[in-house]
């Protein structure tokens, strides 16, 4: 990611997902190394009071702007497009709920977002590559996860690719195919 955003320099990260609010912290501090007025959005279900309080207290929450709800409801991929509205360079990371219809309903409503050069990161991809019931009490295990979502959604969309040169430079990775690189506007 960090060789990603060095060279897209993007206007804006979205990122579904926010957990504790590490990749948060870490993508605001890589806009702050480019330099501008580069933001990152985060978007979660639930923002836990106890993470909020600590990335709202980060030097980088300067660039942070979180939105709490479902990724995948109307009205937050819509507060998630006036973000993108004005910037030309979008990147996107998904790594929210890791169901195979959820990611794919989030490709659908954010690779919009990604123009031509930039990239749609798709995480835990390494779900489809794991033991069937590895991922015990999870609703995702093999054939139903971000991969699978992932190649269903490249079937259709004509505007990317996987990014070989990545996939082929990373020896370990939690999302393998998952680096997608937009090839058309």
């Amino acid at each position: 990611m960090q060789e990603i955003i060095w060279s897209v320099k993007p206007d804006l990260i979205i990122e579904t997902g926010i957990a504790h609010g590490g990749s948060l912290i870490f993508h605001a501090s890589m806009l702050e190394l480019i330099g501008g007025d580069g933001l990152v959005v985060g978007i979660d279900i639930d923002i836990r009071d106890h993470n909020r309080v600590e990335i709202e207290a980060h030097p980088m929450f300067k660039r942070i702007r979180m939105i709490q709800g479902s990724s995948i409801e109307p009205a937050i991929a819509s507060q998630a497009a006036e973000f993108a509205r004005n910037n030309k360079r979008v990147l996107v990371a998904l790594d929210s709920n890791h169901t195979h219809e959820h990611v794919l309903k989030e490709l659908e409503l954010y690779s919009k977002f990604v123009a031509k050069g930039s990239y749609l990161v798709v995480f835990d991809t390494v779900i489809e590559d794991m033991p069937p019931h590895y991922f015990q009490n999870r609703p995702w295990d093999k054939g139903n996860n971000p991969k699978t979502a992932l190649h269903e959604f490249l079937k259709k969309s004509d505007r990317f690719e996987i990014d070989k040169e990545i996939s082929n430079k990373l020896l370990l990775t939690v999302a393998p195919d998952g680096y997608l690189r937009c090839i058309k506007d």
